[in-house]
């Protein structure tokens, strides 16, 4: 990859440096999935002082100090970020679920702020004010406002999310190309093919009702809808029968060119259960590369996408402890640490 001045951010690149040593790793969850219990878990984070505050987190706090890590993260984002396209590429998903708020709010006539999550580029105040006048462009992005009135005119509450879901994956699409980083670009082509794949599954799940493929797929990944549509509806499912499934999915191109990923898994129908944490596995696994790379915007991102993915597993980790799982059990939640 070509590099030049510009592709350096000596603030930015330094933090980075220093906050990706302090992400956790394997020998510290094993710790943490032996502990006898929340109590001890927590014993253990505050230990090494996880949660970075005077407060010591307790059974009855941690969630509290979990969202308060994840909003300090973001607060850490906006301060180094070299630009705005940075904070924009992890805040996206936050501002879609407000979208989806402020449209399901007119829907039901009824407001939602207690969902309302804070991490977006915009209040949800500001996305209601979006929602009165389409050509006023109020979230200043034609992707994003052409997806909200699309959602607005939805005439079913499962539409809503089915519209936003496709926005949220176009404008990740239209960011990641403006990094001009075909890395990038292909991440985000991945998050995406996986996001159909897991349509798919759940198309599947639901007995493969006629439209819901058709539905949900996003035409910003590696296929076009008609290239995977027409085969998938166009094929007999039978979610029972183990053999004629391994045979749809091996005949399905899109599902061929992410093979790699649950080729090990022993049992088809696993894939069902385990497919959130092998695809979080191996987007994880693309962004280790960036380990090696001391300067420019993609250690940044994979830095920031990994401290996210940290958070989720340390909240799957603590609440199955609460609920007094076995550490298998828990094992089999989580997803993969970030080191090489």
């Amino acid at each position: 990859m070509r590099r030049s001045d510009k592709n350096i951010y000596p603030h930015a690149n330094t933090i980075v440096t220093i906050e990706d040593g302090k992400l956790l790793k394997k020998f510290q969850y094993e710790i943490l999935y032996n502990a006898k219990g929340l109590s001890a878990a927590l014993d253990e984070l505050n230990a090494i002082d996880y949660f970075r505050t005077y407060k010591k987190a307790e059974p009855r706090n941690f969630r509290a100090m979990l969202d308060e890590l994840m909003a300090d993260a973001f607060g850490l984002l906006r301060e180094i970020a070299p630009n705005d396209l940075v904070f924009r590429i992890f805040s996206l998903y936050y501002d879609i679920h407000n979208m989806k708020l402020a449209v399901k709010e007119k829907f039901f006539g009824k407001r939602f702020d207690d969902l309302a999550l804070s991490y977006g580029s915009y209040s949800l105040a500001t996305i209601r004010s979006a929602t009165v006048k389409k050509s006023d462009n109020i979230l200043d992005d034609e992707i994003l406002t052409e997806g909200l009135f699309e959602a607005l005119g939805a005439k079913e509450m499962y539409d809503i999310d089915f519209i936003l879901d496709k926005t949220y994956f176009k404008t990740l699409k239209d960011i990641a190309d403006k990094f001009d980083i075909p890395a990038m670009t292909g991440f985000a082509i991945a998050r995406i093919d996986l996001y159909n794949l897991s349509a798919f599954l759940q198309s599947l799940a639901a007995g493969a009702p006629k439209g819901y493929f058709a539905a949900a797929f996003s035409d910003e990944g590696s296929y076009a809808a008609e290239d995977c549509v027409e085969y998938v509806e166009s094929m007999e499912m039978d979610p029972g029968n183990p053999e004629a499934m391994e045979k749809l999915f091996r005949e399905f191109p899109l599902w061929q060119r992410y093979s790699s990923i649950w080729e090990k898994t022993e049992e088809v129908a696993r894939i069902f259960f385990e497919f959130d944490v092998l695809c979080d596995n191996y987007l994880i696994e693309k962004t280790k590369a960036c380990k090696l790379m001391a300067f420019g915007i993609e250690p940044i991102c994979a830095y920031f996408y990994n401290k996210f993915m940290e958070i989720k597993n340390i909240r799957i980790l603590l609440a199955g402890k609460e609920r007094r799982y076995k550490a298998d059990e828990i094992k089999k939640r989580m997803r993969i640490p970030y080191e090489l």
